[in-house]
């Protein structure tokens, strides 16, 4: 099974991304997101950006047992705990990894307006968690981002 992935110009150098639908019964939630793909990152998670277009609110997410620290420091952590992430394989064959997802959120009000823009230009993360299930293959020079089992 092969999944694809793409590089999003927009930033320099292009980083790789995937597109998954994100599904959880408990939220309602059904809505496609591009995640950046971090083998940096050990935990798939939703940063605040993707929090505003889900429309979620922190009342309605179970507290994570500890916070995640990254660049800028520790951030609150919430919890999707049915969640669901589809992935279209090439053989068009949807691929279902169940999860408990990390939702994280920063203290925007804290922060100054620029350090406010920067986090909400920030992506949503997927991780080593979901990563390690797949062969992973990244070659800039021919536009190929590739998971595969």
């Amino acid at each position: 099974m092969k999944i694809r992935g793409f590089l999003n110009r927009s930033y320099e150098p292009p980083a790789p991304f995937i597109k998954v639908l994100l599904t959880s019964k408990s939220l309602g939630i059904h809505n496609f997101l591009d995640l950046h793909i971090d083998t940096g990152a050990s935990a798939t998670i939703i940063l605040d950006k993707d929090m505003r277009y889900l429309r979620l609110s922190v009342a309605s997410l179970r507290k994570a047992a500890r916070n995640i620290g990254g660049i800028g420091g520790l951030i609150d952590t919430y919890l999707i705990d049915d969640a669901v992430m589809m992935f279209k394989t090439e053989e068009g064959m949807l691929h279902e990894e169940r999860l408990s997802l990390l939702v994280g959120v920063h203290r925007l009000e804290r922060l100054a307006e620029e350090e406010r823009r920067v986090i909400m230009r920030l992506p949503s993360l997927l991780g080593r968690d979901i990563l390690r299930k797949f062969k992973f293959s990244y070659d800039e020079r021919f536009d190929e981002i590739l998971m595969e089992s």
